[in-house]
């Protein structure tokens, strides 16, 4: 079973010298909120400002400055009040279980393909796909759904891996949001509905 990846929106504290000693080669990440591979960044009006986790020090930080960050986040965590869950964030949530899709597009390698794979993580906005056939940052693929027969089209905005065996994990932003594409609540619900406990008084 391939595993869902853990994602965040981070910006680098502007107090470089304070994490000088910490991170000689990296600036300091500062975590504003949870995301995922494919969730666009949250519409955000003008410059923002961040107080450092660490150094406690505020900046002013303009929404180019924030990236998609791959760790994991406390359970004690508190997201940026622009950051946090809910509204146009995670409206569909994500599968963990893989749908059936098949991914057409233009390979660097082979040309033309057609490839059946699963989609690990989903949401309205996009899907994490694994593929063999390798693509670009930027690239237009087509996916279907082959229950329905729906098709999409999607960019590809993430490349995670390779994951084994020669296939990566690709992270494709939908070209329109599409809620319905893939059946990713009945599937959450399935994985997180507590199983009731059997002999307790």
């Amino acid at each position: 079973m391939w595993e869902d990846s853990s994602y965040c929106w981070v910006v680098l504290c502007k107090n470089r010298w304070s994490h000088f000693r910490e991170t000689l080669f990296n600036s300091h990440r500062i975590p504003l909120g949870e995301t995922d591979a494919v969730t666009p960044l949250p519409a955000l009006e003008g410059p923002f400002s961040v107080q450092c986790d660490v150094c406690g020090r505020k900046y002013l930080y303009k929404p180019s400055d924030v990236r998609k960050f791959e760790q994991e986040l406390p359970e004690s965590f508190t997201p940026h009040p622009l950051f946090r869950p809910g509204g146009e964030r995670r409206r569909s949530g994500r599968s963990l279980r893989g749908a059936a899709l098949v991914v057409s597009g233009d390979s660097a390698e082979t040309g033309a393909f057609s490839e059946e794979t699963l989609a690990i993580s989903a949401n309205a906005h996009g899907a994490l796909v694994v593929l063999s056939s390798k693509v670009a940052l930027g690239q237009t693929l087509v996916l279907k759904n082959p229950r329905t027969n729906r098709e999409i089209q999607g960019r590809v905005v993430d490349l995670v891996g390779p994951s084994g065996q020669g296939s990566a994990q690709v992270g494709v932003e939908f070209a329109q949001p599409a809620p319905d594409f893939l059946p990713v609540e009945s599937r959450i619900g399935a994985k997180f509905r507590k199983k009731p406990k059997l002999g307790v008084a």
